[in-house]
């Protein structure tokens, strides 16, 4: 029996796919321990809880202090980079100018989950914790649902807590947050 070995992407091989227009410049891909991922086009509903979230924090932290961006890529490995929904890291100067956020920036990443949960919920997950990355929040849209992962021990979450209604604590911060203040108005 033959099978077929997966090949796994690097990120400068994705970057000359692009340069070489073998992956069209329009297309949004993530790189996740070296597999592609298109990236699903935002719905009215995702993009809105994205906006109340970005504008929320943008309200509740100081920009001096920190760097609240949305989907820019965090170059995690040589083999992934991925692209959260919404980031919160701790400003520097070099953000300022012409450098990657790193993950030691890191505060708070959150991923906004409509049809993408189960990849969220568990490779971006086991990534994110074996990364480094101290509060990850998964938002899913259609359970209306609030997934926050903290405590880090031993390459995954020590601490696993889902929210149904609100207000809660906005980990890693010391404020609350509600529901109203995150999902679309029905």
């Amino acid at each position: 029996m033959i099978t077929a070995d997966k090949h796994r992407f690097t990120i400068t091989e994705v970057e000359k796919m692009y340069e070489h227009e073998i992956l069209p410049h329009d297309e949004r891909v993530e790189l996740i321990n070296g597999e592609l991922y298109v990236m699903s086009p935002k719905n009215p509903p995702h993009f809105i809880t994205q906006r109340n979230l970005f504008n929320f924090f943008s309200d509740h932290l100081a920009k001096e202090e920190y760097l609240i961006d949305k989907e820019i890529p965090i170059d995690i490995s040589q083999t992934s980079m991925p692209e959260p929904d919404l980031l919160i890291a701790r400003q520097r100067e070099g953000l300022q100018r012409d450098e990657y956020v790193q993950v030691s920036d890191l505060m708070l990443l959150v991923e906004v989950s409509d049809t993408t949960a189960s990849r969220d919920l568990g490779k971006k997950k086991q990534l994110y914790a074996q990364a480094g990355v101290p509060v990850y929040w998964v938002i899913s849209i259609p359970e209306q649902r609030v997934h926050i992962f903290s405590d880090l021990y031993e390459d995954d979450y020590g601490t696993s807590v889902s929210y149904k209604k609100g207000p809660f604590r906005a980990l890693p911060f010391d404020f609350s947050i509600s529901f109203d203040d995150i999902f679309p108005k029905v």
